[in-house]
């Protein structure tokens, strides 16, 4: 993973949490009085906020724009680019406000900004349900504001993030043959994910995601409880 140490924070959520943080960001549009005509949701992380956010405005025009930045977990492409642009006219004097997940750097959102300003929209306001303090960029609608670095996992990426953080773990520990016990306990070590809180957040999906694992060829199963890495 670029950029980054081998042992980094990781924080688990859930449905519900997330949904909350919607509707705090939508409440603070509210007072704003600010009245959007058009929701643009970043893919892919933006997408269940953006449609949460119309629900809560009372919108019905809701688009999307995909932004190229992180490829796996943590790990960036460089600077971000526009991978699948708007429909031509979808923004042109419209008061837009854009949604995304999280601004870790804040690079994706304000080059969206950039992107729909110059399509000729009328007012554009930005909205993240959580802001890194490391983000360069300030939205003009925040969830939730984290003073400490940390690799959010949402519930609508859990299992790709959690393959890339068990194979990470699994190439890093000294031994062939992971229990689902060792693996938790490699989470904990590497990535400061105990087993309460995952239990919590995402309840009895261990065994899922090293299912599915399997499935995509990622690990092999040695016997009856414990995995290896398959390195391709």
């Amino acid at each position: 993973m670029s950029d980054l140490p081998d042992e980094f924070k990781c924080t688990i959520t859930n449905w519900e949490y997330i949904y909350g943080l919607c509707r705090t960001v939508s409440t603070e549009v509210k007072r704003s009085e600010f009245e959007p005509d058009v929701v643009v949701a970043l893919a892919r992380g933006g997408w269940f906020a953006g449609r949460c956010i119309c629900d809560f405005l009372g919108l019905d025009d809701l688009t999307s724009l995909k932004m190229e930045h992180y490829v796996g977990t943590a790990e960036k492409t460089g600077e971000p680019q526009i991978r699948y642009p708007m429909p031509e006219g979808s923004v042109e004097g419209k008061d837009v406000l854009i949604i995304d997940d999280i601004a870790d750097t804040g690079g994706s959102i304000e080059r969206a900004h950039e992107y729909v300003t110059d399509r000729d929209a009328d007012q554009v306001r930005t909205g993240t349900l959580q802001l890194l303090q490391t983000s360069e960029f300030e939205p003009d609608f925040v969830g939730e504001r984290l003073e400490e670095w940390a690799w959010v996992v949402y519930p609508w990426n859990f299992i790709e993030d959690m393959i890339d953080l068990i194979s990470g773990v699994m190439r890093k520990a000294e031994g062939e043959t992971f229990t689902p016990e060792e693996i938790r306990r490699l989470l904990a070590e590497f990535h400061e994910i105990e087993r309460i809180q995952m239990e919590i957040a995402q309840p009895n999906r261990l065994n899922e995601v090293l299912v599915e694992m399997e499935r995509r060829d990622a690990i092999d199963r040695d016997g009856a409880n414990e995995w290896q890495l398959v390195e391709g």
